[in-house]
């Protein structure tokens, strides 16, 4: 298991650590915002903005949402969820491996981007 601090205000954190498949992620996703606000998990698409269909189904898997978290859509690469101020917590197990820097944390906001490892 591995729990990841992020927040609604991010933008483009790259998971730089591979996650085999069935490992549990635990994203506790700060929003400090007043009112309620999107995540989402993105496969990174190529050069055309396109995915690759040999790269990782980097979001194909099972999530668990947290009290207050609603609206989640998802496909094999890339998954949101609505969530509220406050802080909670999106738990996924991914049903492939997801290899390292194959998948952006994003948030609504604006600032610099980064990188975070497990």
């Amino acid at each position: 298991m591995a729990t990841l601090n992020v927040s609604v205000t991010q933008s483009n954190l790259l998971l730089t650590s591979t996650v085999s498949a069935g490992t549990t992620l635990d994203f506790v996703i700060d929003n400090p915002l007043s009112s309620t606000s999107y995540f989402t998990l993105e496969t990174v698409p190529n050069n055309q903005g396109l995915y690759e269909t040999h790269i990782s189904k980097s979001t194909s898997g099972s999530f668990t949402l947290d009290t207050g978290q609603f609206g989640l859509i998802q496909s094999d690469y890339i998954a949101s969820v609505v969530v509220p101020s406050g802080s909670t917590t999106l738990t996924f197990v991914p049903e492939d491996d997801i290899p390292a820097n194959t998948l952006n944390l994003r948030g609504v906001g604006a600032v610099p981007a980064g990188s975070i490892s497990i």
